[in-house]
């Protein structure tokens, strides 16, 4: 059965926007009277948030927003990380979407992936170049056959960052999937054989959230675990699993930070 159950979905307007509920918000005065980021770095693991949280100067948002986004006081507040909001495709859309109608301009997102090859292990950096979309939230956004793919610029923006920090991450295309209890090998051989390097939850509905937007987003992973033996090897808590997260955001934020200047 095709995704969506409505294939004529894409000529009908939706009821409300994201504008209309974040004038909503405003209207009930819990908005607060700072604007925007200029820039957002999308975070999903707890550790990196408070890492962030704790190793930088940070000011909290107001109101609305003020349990997931942290302005970075280094970049006067232009790029912030936005955390605590959930993992997976339609809680990353969710965020995505109310972010760009606050007026936030350019996004990073930085997660854990699973490793689907034996030459990308555990501790590998991954810059995702591509997202095959195997959840529900993009479908809403552009039709079945329409791919996935970051912004280039932004991306290879990313990838110099990294560079500039003696880092090097593979180029990658990216299994995005809603279930994580239910990957098999079926899959896994499949998906690999058509070109993915991972496994994740939110870059193919945060790729095509942004384009169907208009704002450039790009998105890379600290490989966490691996399914590339057709059995599950977890490194979530390694320290490599923690300090390659530590080291995307550091190149996050130089990239973000920079083209913003």
């Amino acid at each position: 059965m095709p995704l969506p159950l409505v294939g004529g979905k894409f000529s009908s307007e939706p009821f409300f926007n994201p504008s209309d509920f974040i004038g909503y918000v405003r209207g009930l005065g819990r908005l607060g009277s700072r604007p925007a980021p200029e820039a957002v770095v999308l975070s999903y693991q707890r550790s990196l948030f408070d890492h962030v949280a704790g190793a930088h100067p940070t000011t909290e948002a107001e109101g609305y927003f003020s349990r997931e986004i942290r302005y970075l006081d280094s970049t006067g507040g232009r790029v912030a990380i936005a955390g605590r909001f959930g993992v997976g495709a339609p809680a990353a859309a969710v965020m995505l979407e109310e972010l760009i109608a606050w007026g936030v301009k350019r996004f990073v997102s930085i997660g854990t992936a699973g490793s689907l090859r034996l030459d990308l292990p555990p501790g590998s950096l991954v810059l995702c170049e591509a997202a095959l979309r195997d959840e529900g939230t993009s479908y809403h956004y552009a039709p079945e056959g329409v791919p996935a793919r970051p912004d280039p610029a932004l991306t290879a923006g990313l990838e110099a960052a990294l560079a500039a920090q003696g880092l090097a991450a593979r180029r990658a295309t990216a299994w995005t999937t809603d279930a994580i209890y239910r990957e098999t090998p079926l899959e896994v051989e499949r998906h690999r054989a058509s070109g993915a390097h991972v496994v994740e939850m939110e870059a193919a509905a945060l790729f095509m959230v942004a384009a169907f937007r208009k704002v450039p987003i790009a998105a890379c992973f600290s490989v966490s675990d691996t399914l590339a033996e057709l059995a599950w090897r977890p490194e979530f808590h390694a320290e490599t699993t923690k300090e390659g997260l530590e080291r995307l955001f550091a190149a996050a934020l130089d990239c973000l930070g920079a083209s913003g200047a």
